[in-house]
């Protein structure tokens, strides 16, 4: 049987669209919480998500050349601000 996990997502106009992140040495990943609590402790409670099996999370990470997972990170890095113009 497989677990449920909750994937962060973000609206990309007509669709919701997979979040990818990256690790700290600069490889691209895609993150995955075993709870919506716990995706809301780290992401905040406005993230939206949908809720996948690792199979099928896997195969949409394939067709975008994404390998790794990262299960219930406990903090990610803030967005930079934007740049203000001088």
């Amino acid at each position: 049987m497989d677990v449920p996990l909750f994937v962060p997502v973000r609206n990309s106009g007509c669709a919701d669209a997979l979040r990818v992140f990256r690790t700290p040495d600069g490889a691209r990943t895609a993150v995955a919480f075993t709870s919506p609590v716990r995706l809301a402790l780290v992401l905040g409670a406005d993230q939206r998500w949908i809720r996948l099996c690792e199979p099928a999370l896997r195969a949409l990470l394939r067709d975008i050349g994404v390998t790794g997972i990262v299960l219930d990170p406990q903090a990610t890095a803030a967005r930079p601000a934007p740049h203000a113009a001088a």
